[in-house]
């Protein structure tokens, strides 16, 4: 706590879809209570091509982009969302006509409603290199990437543009073969965007290992990166949750959460934060505990399976600590903590609040306090115990003067 790092940038709280199909839902306070950072969407329930289909779609992205643009965050447009993949699949037999014209629907939807700001990202494909989103070869999915990001840029010349969202994550043939044809073609996107939905992802290894692809390539103007999904569904507890927040914060880019519900689920969950009737879950209180987190950041040391995301406010007199678990430690972990300032202690100790976050979907009210006494400190250094039982559960410790 000697030094601080930077003020807090809550990375990792977006989540695709997750709000109710017009936007209205949920109540603000459950959004601007975790600081959400940006939404993601591009179709409504109903599917299907055609302009019908299409019409459904826009309401969902006009109603997100409202309730983006109330609290302050982007809204990334997923135009394959919207389009519904193979409309038919664009370019075939090298035919553009329905595909042109959507874009330049869209477009003109876009201009018309004041969308043509940096609060809009246009997120040209969805998961290319996933054969459920796209039916072509590699080289047509990049040929489409050209011809809709030269629409874009011709229409709307400061147009914001991401990709290409790959579900093989950061590295890999896709990537490589997509940094190479965007470099050459001058189709570069604003953001690079990739996916880890699959498991066992890292963001600061993903971060490492994009960095090593642009320098190699001499790529230049990217304006930053966006992990735009990330988590399992094993993945999606406060334990991991946790953890990935750590990691965000740890690699500087943002994150935005998995949906894995279906049907009018998916437009009501919250990327799994919220249960029924948008009451907050156990992960949600992860997060809410990750915005409550003020102040200047605290360096910390990663253990292999656990790591946290701390910051420390002297002006509100409290430290937060929200401490993640990626899934392969029980038992006891200690959290030592040095270099306690002055404003945090008294008589030789610092107040300690330490809570529990469990696995499960269920509505929690609030977390479960484990404890909440005085610890005393020793050399301007404290020890707080977490007793492991289960590696799902997530953990906060909050640091206030006694």
């Amino acid at each position: 706590m000697a030094a601080g790092q930077g003020a807090p940038q809550y990375a990792g709280s977006g989540f695709i879809y997750g709000i109710s199909e017009d936007g209205t839902q949920p109540p603000t306070a459950l959004l601007s209570g975790i600081k959400v950072r940006a939404f993601r969407a591009g179709r409504g329930v109903t599917g299907n091509c055609g302009q019908t289909a299409w019409d459904t779609h826009w309401k969902v992205i006009k109603g997100y982009y409202a309730r983006a643009k109330e609290l302050g965050v982007p809204l990334e447009i997923l135009v394959s969302d919207d389009y519904q993949y193979s409309c038919p699949l664009p370019g075939d037999g090298g035919d553009w006509t329905t595909f042109t014209t959507f874009m330049s629907q869209l477009i003109d939807n876009v201009k018309a409603n004041g969308m043509t700001g940096p609060d809009v990202r246009w997120e040209l494909w969805n998961e290319a290199d996933y054969s459920g989103f796209w039916k072509g070869t590699q080289a047509q999915w990049l040929d489409t990437w050209k011809h809709a990001y030269q629409q874009v840029r011709a229409a709307i010349p400061g147009a914001i543009i991401e990709g290409p969202s790959l579900s093989t994550g950061a590295g890999g043939s896709w990537m490589n073969a997509f940094l190479d044809y965007a470099k050459t073609n001058n189709v570069m996107p604003d953001y690079i965007s990739w996916h880890d939905a699959g498991g066992g992802g890292d963001p600061v290894n993903d971060q490492a290992t994009i960095n090593r692809a642009i320098s190699t390539r001499g790529i230049t103007g990217v304006k930053g990166f966006d992990l735009n999904e990330y988590g399992s569904t094993s993945e999606q507890n406060p334990g991991h949750s946790a953890w990935f927040l750590a990691r965000f914060d740890r690699a500087g880019i943002t994150g935005l959460r998995s949906n894995w519900a279906g049907g009018s689920t998916f437009f009501s969950n919250m990327g799994d934060l919220v249960a029924t009737n948008w009451q907050p879950n156990s992960q949600y209180w992860i997060y809410k505990r990750y915005a409550d987190q003020t102040g200047s950041r605290i360096s910390v040391t990663a253990g292999t399976q656990v790591d946290a995301v701390a910051y420390q406010d002297a002006c509100a007199a409290k430290s937060i600590v929200v401490v993640g678990n990626k899934g392969g430690v029980t038992g006891s972990v200690n959290v030592v903590i040095k270099n306690i300032p002055a404003w945090l202690q008294s008589g030789g100790s610092t107040k300690v609040l330490l809570e529990r976050m469990p696995a499960g979907d269920a509505a929690l009210t609030a977390p479960a306090v484990v404890s909440n006494a005085a610890a005393t400190v020793n050399c301007n250094s404290a020890v707080v115990t977490i007793n492991w039982a289960t590696a799902t559960d997530g953990y906060v410790v909050t640091l206030t003067p006694p």
